[in-house]
């Protein structure tokens, strides 16, 4: 039986199980692997993560064959204690399939950060208002020196060292209001916000890991990036990005597909928030910055600026189908009522016709 399902064609893969015995599947990831991953290992560490994750089980074949090659590539061992990726299986409605995301730790953001060869190292912490100790000053005589307490006060900054090989530092400090404004920008939290399941997202229940990630790609910019660390960033699941994984397994030479928008679904095993060390003393000094690609664009739905009166028609035809998408795919209609409500005051001066229209779809309650 083994042999035969090594023989198949990847499309005929029945499961994600069978996929660990298909040759052309270990032949797929040894094609896009780093050099110091071997597909053998990814084969062990596949198995490792669906006993972990067991809904990676109900994932499309392909889908998780294109997410695991995404980590290959970047040479990040998924689902591990290293933390560096995670596999996270997400219920996409929309096809009636469970899809596989890419989700990149902080701790591999740091190790891809570390790879160009110009870093010594990279950590990232919280400040808590009951650390030991707290010393922040920039200026001619700038400093950062954090002592970690017991860690159970407010949070009040974030922030993000590297330390350079030609003996030079950088760092960023974020307050945490800036932290919160970052999250509450991100397409990933809007979306979790409009489905209503904000409690589960990693911002909820792994919040000083996101917050820790979120000041590493502050810190970027002024770093000397890897490649890898390029890609991450654009594929990261957390960003928003959505990537086709399904097509990447079958054209790896093309490359992954950014699509759009959030997949409703359930995440399971987030990054954790562990422990950086602090650093006693950082100064900053320049860095050889490498141009990193311009973001995708985006309709940003939550800007509740009013909007003009004569506002273009087809704004609001594309928020009709905005709302039309989130409806199909399971969002409850209490929160895309109240998550748009200012959108929806707005057309209804502006194009009551399609207003009606939307009107009609939410009018239904959750329980119906």
């Amino acid at each position: 039986m083994a042999g035969e399902i090594a023989k198949i064609p990847l499309r005929q893969v029945g499961n994600v199980k069978e996929l660990l015995h298909n040759e052309q599947a270990r032949q797929q990831l040894a094609a896009v692997a780093a050099k110091h991953m071997s597909p053998e290992r990814l084969m062990r560490i596949t198995a490792n993560a669906i006993r972990t994750t067991p809904k990676l089980q109900q994932a499309e074949p392909l889908s998780f064959l294109g997410a695991l090659m995404q980590c290959a590539a970047l040479g990040l061992e998924p689902n591990t204690v290293l933390g560096h990726a995670y596999l996270i299986p997400f219920d996409n409605r929309r096809k009636g399939v469970t899809e596989v995301q890419v989700v990149v730790g902080y701790k591999g953001l740091i190790d891809l950060a570390r790879r160009s060869g110009h870093i010594t190292s990279i950590s990232a912490n919280i400040h808590y208002s009951d650390d030991e100790l707290w010393l922040y000053e920039e200026g001619t005589e700038a400093q950062l020196r954090h002592r970690p307490g017991p860690q159970n006060g407010e949070k009040l900054h974030a922030y993000a060292i590297a330390k350079f090989t030609d003996g030079g530092h950088a760092y960023v400090v974020l307050p945490w209001a800036k932290v919160m404004k970052i999250r509450d920008g991100s397409q990933g939290w809007q979306s979790a916000v409009r489905f209503g399941k904000t409690k589960d997202a990693p911002w909820a229940t792994h919040e000083d890991a996101m917050a820790m990630k979120t000041a590493i790609r502050a810190l970027s910019k002024y770093l000397p990036l890897s490649v890898e660390f390029i890609d991450a960033v654009q594929v990261d699941h957390d960003g928003g990005a959505r990537v086709d994984y399904a097509q990447f397994a079958l054209h790896p030479e093309a490359g992954p597909e950014v699509e759009g928008d959030y997949i409703d679904g359930e995440a399971q095993d987030a990054p954790e928030a562990d422990e950086a060390p602090a650093q006693d003393q950082a100064k900053p000094a320049p860095a050889k910055e490498k141009a990193k690609p311009a973001p995708r664009e985006k309709v940003d739905y939550t800007e509740t600026k009013a909007a003009p009166a004569d506002a273009p028609e087809s704004e609001w035809h594309k928020l009709r189908q905005q709302i039309e998408d989130d409806l199909s795919d399971g969002a409850p209609r209490d929160a895309t009522r109240s998550f748009f409500a200012d959108k929806l005051a707005e057309m209804e001066k502006a194009d009551p016709e399609t207003f009606a229209a939307v009107h009609e779809m939410l009018a239904e309650s959750d329980e119906a």
